[in-house]
């Protein structure tokens, strides 16, 4: 018996498939990265959030130093320096 001509509804069916196989992986792919880029990005954003803390930590401590600082010259020059009564 003589080989019948392969369908060509089958033929289209199974390059859809193929190419769905294709993009599946891409699209695996491509969300695996995304995956690891959102990581990264967090990893990053807790980085910045950190030193901008410790940054405005410290120059809130900074600040109170100096002017405790400040009040200790004032005190000082007040004690070296008595003003006399007239």
């Amino acid at each position: 018996m003589a080989q019948e001509p392969e369908n060509m509804t089958l033929v289209l069916v199974r390059e859809i498939r193929a190419k769905q196989d294709e993009h599946t992986q891409t699209l695996s792919d491509h969300t695996r990265r995304f995956e690891h880029m959102e990581k990264r990005l967090d990893d990053l954003t807790k980085i910045v959030r950190y030193a901008l803390g410790q940054s405005s930590e410290t120059q809130f401590r900074q600040s109170e130093q100096e002017a405790r600082i400040d009040d200790l010259f004032k005190k000082l020059e007040q004690l070296l320096n008595p003003k006399e009564p007239a």
